[in-house]
């Protein structure tokens, strides 16, 4: 589990010498703040797996948000057969 841990955390500072540099020096204040929310959630599921925390699957959630508009998306063209 150390090994786990100790290898996810050197791919994420990796990742962030890679990338935040770069767009602090351009300016792209827009594309960090989009960089940062998009790598903490990242972050806290990989480490609750790594740690065998029981975490929600985020499938769940993709099915919960886009259900109503495929349903209706389905009415309005039908259903394929």
């Amino acid at each position: 589990m150390l090994f786990n841990l100790l290898f996810i955390s050197l791919a994420y500072i990796i990742i962030i010498i890679l990338e935040v540099p770069r767009l602090v020096v351009q300016k792209m204040w827009r594309d960090l703040l989009a960089f940062s929310i998009l790598l903490l959630p990242a972050m806290v599921y990989s480490y609750g797996l790594a740690l065998d925390i029981d975490m929600p699957n985020p499938t769940k959630l993709i099915e919960v948000i886009f259900e109503p508009l495929a349903k209706q998306l389905e009415q309005l063209l039908g259903t394929w057969t």
